[in-house]
């Protein structure tokens, strides 16, 4: 009998992902750079890029639909370079994962985690990005402190503009000319290849039961309570941040500004909130959900073996500074 794996194929994440993958191979090789390691500037040859993007999200089609047929009728419809309906100038979501052209500049509108991986994405191609922001925060659903640590890190690869309103929007000579107000103050008007429109659809996300994951430079995730829903309910709680500039991990990766957060509620000591923001930070977000879902207490995290050195490490040192039993940092008074 088949099973089905997925409850059904969406293309579309297969293909930003791959997109996200170049994008943080020519990171790296920048970070290399600046270590002493020196490398040419990255080539893109956007045809072959747009080929193997088309051919990886067709492998993947198949491979999803072989053997569970009837979800060849409900899956989302694929993205492909040869026949996606490009506006040349306004995009949405799938008119920028199809990379129709790599602009010099693009104006991003909006904030969430569509709007910040579409930013990672064409800024590691080469394009100059203006973030305009509603709001002064890019991730309105997640903490303040999460925020800052995620815009300081950024600031030397996107100019965001908070409090945004666009004013005047008009077509001049094959680009777009924005009229733009931020925090109430007009600013120069700006001239763009291309503007992105970011939905709202992640701020409408569940924290509690949907784990949030903006796979950009860092990338931030989050699954639980955070201190903005707390602030309005009834639970006792105690937040801890472990700063990775403790992990030998991330000095050693030049990774030192990330940021792991633990919640726990201080009547029971279980896990009710956390995430964290850093490079890498995905790949050992999977501790963090699997602790929340199995409502493990501090004790439990702290008793688990956590390899060294590693990013894991700075869960389990987040769940000592709880327990008032960590000797690597720091204990919480």
């Amino acid at each position: 009998m088949n099973t089905i794996t997925q409850p059904h194929c969406n293309t579309r994440m297969i293909r930003t992902h791959a997109l996200l993958h170049m994008a943080k191979s020519i990171h790296n090789i920048q970070a290399a750079t600046a270590q002493g390691i020196e490398f040419s500037e990255p080539q893109i040859h956007l045809a072959l890029m747009q080929r193997q993007l088309d051919t990886l999200e067709s492998q993947y089609y198949v491979a999803c639909t072989s053997d569970t047929p009837e979800l060849a009728n409900t899956t989302d419809s694929s993205v492909t370079s040869a026949n996606i309906s490009t506006n040349k100038y306004i995009w949405h979501y799938n008119e920028a994962i199809a990379l129709p052209f790599i602009p010099t500049k693009l104006a991003v509108v909006g904030s969430g985690i569509a709007a910040i991986e579409i930013a990672t994405i064409y800024q590691a191609l080469g394009t100059s990005v203006d973030i305009l922001i509603t709001g002064d925060e890019v991730f309105p659903e997640l903490d303040k402190d999460i925020n800052k640590t995620f815009q300081r890190y950024i600031k030397r690869l996107f100019k965001i503009k908070p409090q945004a309103e666009i004013r005047a929007f008009n077509f001049i000579d094959n680009q777009v000319q924005l009229s733009v107000s931020s925090k109430k103050k007009s600013l120069p008007d700006s001239i763009y290849d291309a503007v992105f429109i970011a939905d709202d659809t992640d701020s409408q996300r569940d924290l509690l039961t949907q784990p949030f994951m903006a796979t950009s430079f860092p990338t931030v995730t989050w699954l639980g309570w955070t201190e903005k829903q707390l602030a309005s309910s009834a639970l006792n709680y105690k937040v801890i941040n472990l700063p990775w500039r403790s992990l030998g991990r991330a000095n050693t990766d030049v990774n030192t500004n990330g940021l792991t957060k633990l919640i726990f509620n201080s009547d029971d000591h279980t896990l009710i909130g956390g995430g964290m923001i850093g490079n890498n930070a995905d790949e050992i977000f999977g501790e963090v959900c699997l602790a929340i879902h199995n409502k493990f207490t501090a004790d439990n995290i702290a008793h688990t073996v956590h390899a060294h050195p590693t990013l894991h490490e700075s869960i389990l040192l987040a769940a000592e500074v709880y327990l008032g039993t960590a000797t690597d940092v720091l204990n919480e008074v």
